[in-house]
């Protein structure tokens, strides 16, 4: 490994430690036209050692390249369809150049499963949203849904006849355009659509796993039915 990238390994061994088996840090040099894994630690996707960074997440790391930060934040999956909390966060010399980049996947695959699984179970309430909260949370929320109206609207003509399709289609293009990475969205759509927060985590996941959830129809999508939320 190039020795000015060499101390930022140590860093991803602390940050695998740190995280767990379904943490993984990878490390890009990007001094050439195309950032190249020099390095990576953590075992949650196969990762070759002087390929490049892939094309979808280039387009992630050129966003990040624009932020006064250097980092951004997102969601991914791996190759089989698991969810990934993921970051990429450039690194740079002591005159701002541009070295390398850092990209962590945090594997929530689990996470989410036992989510599902609690608030099916165990009936939790959804507390309402706090009144106290800030101007900047309120206007985001507020965006929000006004993302949902027109989401909901675009698709009125299916919601009496094919509700099913209707609760997809409109999940869908919410997740297309990144809505539920705001804190809070589950609950909004929940709420609009008159159907439990279980119910909007199992359409998010049929759309981000369509293979998996054709395969494996689960006990959650069987309790979902019986209680007639689909």
């Amino acid at each position: 490994m190039d020795p000015i990238l060499r101390p930022f390994a140590a860093l991803m061994e602390t940050l695998v430690a740190q995280f767990g088996a379904n943490c993984q840090v990878s490390l890009y040099d990007m001094r050439e036209k195309r950032p190249r894994l020099v390095a990576v630690s953590g075992t949650v996707m196969e990762a070759v050692i002087g390929s490049q960074l892939p094309e979808k997440l280039f387009t992630r790391f050129r966003e990040a390249s624009d932020r006064p930060s250097g980092r951004l934040q997102f969601t991914a999956a791996t190759p089989d369809g698991r969810r990934l909390s993921s970051s990429l966060t450039i690194l740079r010399d002591a005159d701002e150049t541009p070295l390398g980049c850092m990209r962590i996947d945090l594997c929530i695959e689990s996470l989410m499963h036992s989510i599902d699984m609690l608030q099916t179970f165990c009936n939790f309430d959804v507390a309402p949203p706090s009144e106290a909260g800030n101007t900047h949370n309120e206007d985001v929320i507020g965006m929000v849904d006004a993302v949902i109206d027109e989401a909901l609207g675009r698709n009125e003509t299916l919601r009496t006849q094919d509700s099913r399709t209707y609760r997809m289609n409109v999940i869908r293009e919410l997740e297309e355009k990144n809505v539920f990475l705001v804190k809070g969205a589950v609950d909004l759509i929940a709420a609009r659509m008159n159907v439990s927060k279980f119910t909007i985590y199992n359409y998010i996941d049929r759309i981000r796993n369509p293979h998996a959830a054709a395969a494996d129809y689960s006990l959650r999508d069987v309790q979902a039915r019986r209680d007639g939320s689909e």
